[in-house]
């Protein structure tokens, strides 16, 4: 098989698994192409040229370890650009980011499911769609997910890679709408002035619940934006939470809703969400 800088991971174990051994050898990066998750979710996406960043070494050591193999180069690759973009530990953390308020980060850690052998690709997805334009996902997982990269680069999302550990990577994504100031949080006040109380008598007996606690993120946020998209008019959707959720307001305002919250304290708060 010959080979050329963009010559994707797959093709080559698929015309020989024993070059995982020999990939593996030419940096611990790739050692988790032992875990068949992982193979399945990277080998795909990934070229040569991708790997030689991620690992930091050269396209050439891909050559040179793969030709005991049988692997050849292709004469097109004797012209071919080789330089590799400089890997995520090398570049400085935007201080878009450094600034980031807690409140503005939405946080999503995908190790256990990595761990268990899910692919947690869906979740992230419903993490995607449900973040506010001026908001930040953060994800945290054990690799630098270069196939999302290009994924969510096609959906008009920037990102940067921070790699804090041989399995602790941190990938940001925004859209250039985060780097305006954040949209105006509602508050109860903006509900018409009723209390809390008085909206749920107004709306007693055309009230449906939801409970979101024991729900990990981004569920909460993506269970009520179901709910709601079921809700007839003039009914309300009454939810109880652990905590205000920020990243959920400013989508309940682009969909013309408002809400009305009574923090009770300790993990319990309540909202009361209806058409304007």
């Amino acid at each position: 098989m010959n080979l050329a800088a963009t010559t994707k991971i797959a093709a080559i174990l698929k015309a020989n698994p024993a070059a995982l051994e020999a990939i593996a050898g030419i940096s611990s990066h790739f050692e988790k192409l032992r875990n068949p998750l992982l193979r399945k979710l990277l080998a795909s996406r990934v070229s040569i040229a991708d790997a030689a960043r991620i690992g930091g070494c050269q396209v050439e050591d891909f050559y040179r370890e793969l030709a005991p193999l049988g692997f050849t180069v292709a004469k097109s690759a004797a012209t071919e650009n080789t330089e590799t973009a400089p890997s995520a530990a090398t570049v400085q953390k935007p201080a878009f980011l450094q600034e980031l308020a807690p409140d503005q980060l939405l946080v999503l850690d995908v190790r256990q499911q990595i761990a268990g052998g899910s692919d947690p690709f869906r979740l992230i997805m419903d993490a995607v769609n449900t973040l506010p334009a001026t908001g930040t996902l953060l994800l945290i997982n054990t690799f630098e997910p270069t196939p999302l990269l290009a994924i969510l680069e096609k959906k008009g999302f920037r990102h940067f890679v921070e790699i804090l550990g041989p399995d602790l990577v941190h990938t940001y994504f925004w859209k250039d709408t985060a780097l305006v100031a954040p949209a105006p949080e509602l508050t109860t006040t903006e509900t018409e002035g009723a209390t809390f109380e008085e909206l749920l008598t107004a709306y007693a007996g055309k009230i449906r619940s939801v409970d979101v606690r024991g729900l990990e993120m981004p569920q909460p946020m993506v269970t009520i934006l179901q709910r709601l998209a079921q809700l007839p008019d003039r009914e309300a959707l009454y939810v109880h939470h652990k905590r205000v959720p920020q990243f959920l307001l400013p989508q309940l305002q682009e969909r013309g809703f408002a809400v009305s919250i009574k923090d009770a304290g300790a993990g319990d708060v309540y909202l009361l969400i209806y058409k304007k």
